[in-house]
């Protein structure tokens, strides 16, 4: 019995592995953006969703676009470095892999963005017009990618509270169209990678050695020293849209919530071992 107990006790954490259907997840955008554009055309369905989403204020549109935004959802990621530092680094490396694709693919398609081909006067912008690199929509990249990230690097029993992020996430894509940035097909792509680029960071974040995501680490160390850049550039720039101003301000309390539990959890001495 003794032998038994001391075994359980020096035996490693038992780390979730991201099931096969996941890895399917992405093919579901792109066929529901065939689906879509059998029966309608681009324009078409760029201007039912950008005047239709008329009947929420751009308060609203602009919150879920802040999703979308790297900076921001880092913030509200920032707990993560104490309660579970190991989702944290899944989504740092989702995001850094499909921010990687995204610009690959931005400069190389260098497709048209909506006020580039339409007359702007004939749908609603929200802000300063954006006119290239359209392809694929950035925000919905990273609103997916974090999604999918934190949903599959936490365990079976512990994923619920995860699945509203996806809902968020399509927020944040119907809201790029909302705002006039993005064609629908942008935000499908998207949301593709996201999903994809998501997977590949809760697989590669369950191969990081249990010492490596304590709080006294050199990794979520730097991951903290991180969030205190984000910190500045939430309370020295404005992100996208002015009506973002006073959320970035919540996000900025959320990081400052979270180093002051961080701070003295990470001077203390590791008690993982591998």
């Amino acid at each position: 019995m003794t032998k038994r107990s001391s075994s359980n006790l020096s035996s490693p954490i038992r780390v979730e592995q991201v099931p096969a259907w996941a890895w399917g997840l992405w093919i579901l955008p792109l066929g529901l953006w065939v689906i879509v554009s059998v029966v309608t055309s681009p324009t078409e369905i760029f201007l039912l969703i950008n005047q239709n989403a008329r009947v929420l204020t751009d308060t609203i549109w602009v919150f879920f676009n802040l999703f979308g935004n790297g900076w921001f959802v880092f913030a509200l990621t920032a707990p993560l470095l104490i309660i579970a530092p190991r989702l944290i680094v899944a989504g740092v490396i989702a995001g850094a892999i499909t921010g990687a694709m995204s610009r690959i693919l931005k400069l190389s398609l260098s497709f048209p963005r909506p006020a580039s081909v339409l007359d702007p006067s004939s749908f609603y912008i929200l802000g300063k017009p954006l006119t290239s690199l359209s392809m694929p929509s950035g925000h919905t990249l990273t609103a997916f990618s974090l999604a999918t990230a934190l949903y599959f690097s936490s365990s079976p029993e512990k994923r619920k509270p995860f699945a509203w992020m996806f809902l968020i996430a399509i927020g944040t894509g119907f809201a790029r169209v909302a705002v006039g940035a993005h064609w629908p097909a942008d935000v499908m792509a998207g949301a593709s990678i996201g999903l994809f680029g998501g997977i590949i960071g809760a697989t590669l974040a369950q191969k990081v050695p249990a010492r490596f995501v304590e709080p006294s680490s050199w990794l979520t160390r730097l991951i903290g020293v991180c969030a205190l850049l984000c910190l500045y550039v939430l309370l020295t720039t404005q992100i996208d849209f002015v009506q973002s101003v006073p959320f970035q301000y919540g996000a900025a309390v959320v990081i400052v919530a979270s180093m002051l539990f961080f701070i003295p959890a990470t001077l203390k001495k590791p008690s993982i071992r591998d």
